[in-house]
Formats: structure tokens, sequence, C-alpha cells
């Protein structure tokens, strides 16, 4: 089924079918598509693990909180397992795009060997993630343990009342990164800020069903700010990997002297869309926004379909 909530379904059924489903999802992008595209496949992977923990984030204050730490932070660290290979491609994206975004020749001050050379560390670290210890194998083998775990995941509350305070909770959190983000203007509080739209984006997601024109609406806004915020994340990994890159990646100074600039002003470009779009879609209260969504949820939700509870 499609990453949404389902009406004829309770939500302790949904979530548990919501992290199955990406879980199972991300195995198979491991386990058959690997082989053939490992780098879509880590790429693929790892989106599938992202929805799932917004999803275990949605029901933080419904679950026992030992085993919400303990199942997030094995998600989390998952993905993490698969971030060198993926890094390494972003880092050769993130360098087209700057040049294209200027109208750049990728020969301009030998920049095209810095791209090859990413390019060969890409495949190294690829190499690297089929035989270490951490392999494809032993990913795949603990996605399907945590896939066992959640499928059995039990909630303290029923219906609205199981989200409704993750809901504010998450938008509160939201709203306070992006203020914290243009007042300390750090790359960090910007990637934090990031995160969290990216867990509105997925949830907006998730409760498409509600109210279709309008959530689809919302939805675009919310996953283009999560773009924009992620480009300017892109620029500054790039940019802290090429001021400290591993031996097998020679940086002229010359080509710093090209690009570093061009990362600063792109960097800053990326940041004013984003805080024009942060300040229209955080503008509501927290309590407020949840207030809005649970009105379409009541008249969506279908009581004859479920238990009376969950409405």
């Amino acid at each position: 089924m499609a990453y949404k909530f389902s009406a004829d379904s309770t939500v302790e059924a949904n979530i548990r079918r919501l992290l199955s489903e990406q879980l199972d999802k991300a195995v198979q992008q491991l386990s058959e598509n690997f082989q053939q595209t490992p780098g879509e496949a880590v790429h693929n992977a790892r989106k599938h693990l992202k929805k799932a923990r917004s999803v275990l984030r949605l029901v933080q204050k419904s679950i026992d909180k030992d085993t919400y730490s303990r199942e997030k932070d094995r998600l989390r660290d998952l993905g993490r397992s698969l971030s060198l290979a993926r890094d390494s491609e972003v880092y050769q994206q993130t360098l087209r795009d700057l040049l294209d975004a200027y109208g750049l020749d990728p020969d301009t001050k030998g920049l095209f060997k810095l791209q090859e050379s990413l390019g060969d560390l890409y495949q190294l670290r690829l190499t690297e993630l089929t035989e270490s210890d951490t392999s494809i194998a032993a990913i795949t083998s603990d996605l399907k343990d945590s896939r066992a775990r959640l499928s059995q995941l039990t909630l303290k509350k029923n219906g609205w009342k199981a989200i409704s305070t993750n809901l504010t909770h998450l938008y509160a959190q939201g709203q306070a990164r992006y203020h914290a983000a243009y007042e300390d203007g750090d790359d960090e509080v910007f990637h934090d800020w990031r995160k969290r739209v990216k867990d509105l984006w997925h949830t907006t997601c998730l409760l498409k069903p509600l109210w279709p024109a309008v959530m689809d609406a919302f939805e675009s806004e919310i996953h283009q700010l999560a773009q924009t915020l992620g480009d300017g994340h892109d620029i500054s990994a790039l940019r802290s990997f090429l001021l400290d890159p591993p031996a097998e990646v020679e940086i002229e100074e010359v080509q710093m002297q090209v690009l570093l600039p061009l990362m600063k002003h792109r960097q800053h470009r990326l940041h004013q869309q984003a805080n024009e779009l942060g300040h229209k879609l955080y503008c509501e209260d927290p309590a407020a926004f949840t207030h809005r969504i649970a009105s379409y949820w009541q008249p969506w939700f279908s009581p004859t379909s479920s238990s009376s509870a969950e409405s």
C-alpha cells in the first residue's frame, strides 16, 4: 500500500503496516536490487529507513519509551552504516550541480579531475560496503529483525490521541529550529531544522487522505522546503569534505579558490529561499496547527470500519 493512513484500519494497525512496508522495501532494495544498481539501492534503502523513523516519531509518546529509543536508534545506526557510500555519491552530484548553477565548464581549474577522484572514492566506498564486517547481508538481517519486532508494536493510546501530541511536538520542534537557524546561522543548526522539516513532510504524506486537495498542496510546499534545505546541507557537507579530504582524494589550492566562494554564495541563496518558505509553513501556533488537522481527521476516519475509540 501507499505511504499513507487508511481509514478502514485502526491507528495501531496503520502504524504496524507502515513500519513493516518501509522495512520490507529497504530489505528488497538491499537484497534484490543492490547487485544491479548498488548506488540507487543504497539511496532508496536509506529513504525507506527515514520514512520508518518518521512513523516512529509520530507515535513516540504513545509507545514504551525504551522501545522507542531502542528501535529508533537501531534504524538510525543501520542507515548510518550505508551513509559512507551514499555521501560519496552526493559529493559528486553536489559538485556537478554547483558548476551547473554558475554555468562553469567542468574543466575549469582542473575540476574535472576532482569529479573523477570523487567518482573513484564512491566506487571504493561501495566495494568496502560489500566486503566489510557490516556487509549488506548483515544489514539486511538486522532490518528483518527490526521488522519482526515492529510488526508487534502496541500503542498506549487509540485513534487521534495516539498521534496528536506527537504532531504538535513535531511542528513545534520545526518551528523552533527554523527561528534558531536564522538566529545562529550555523550549518548544524540548519541541518537540525532540515531533519524536522523532513519529519513534517513524511507526516503530511501519511495524512494526505484526510483532505487530498489541501494536504497535497501543503505537502508540495514542505517537500520544496526540505529539498532546498537539503541542497544547502549538501553544499555544507561538500565544503567540510574538501577542507579535510581523505587520502584517496587530492585537492589543489586553485580548485578551492574557485569552489569556496561559489559554495558560500549558493548556500546563502538557498537559505534565503528556505526562509521565505519557512515563514509561511511555520506561521501557526503548534496547538492550532494540530487542531486544524484534527478537524480534517474527524469526518475522514470511518467509525463503521474501526473501533469507536479510534475516532
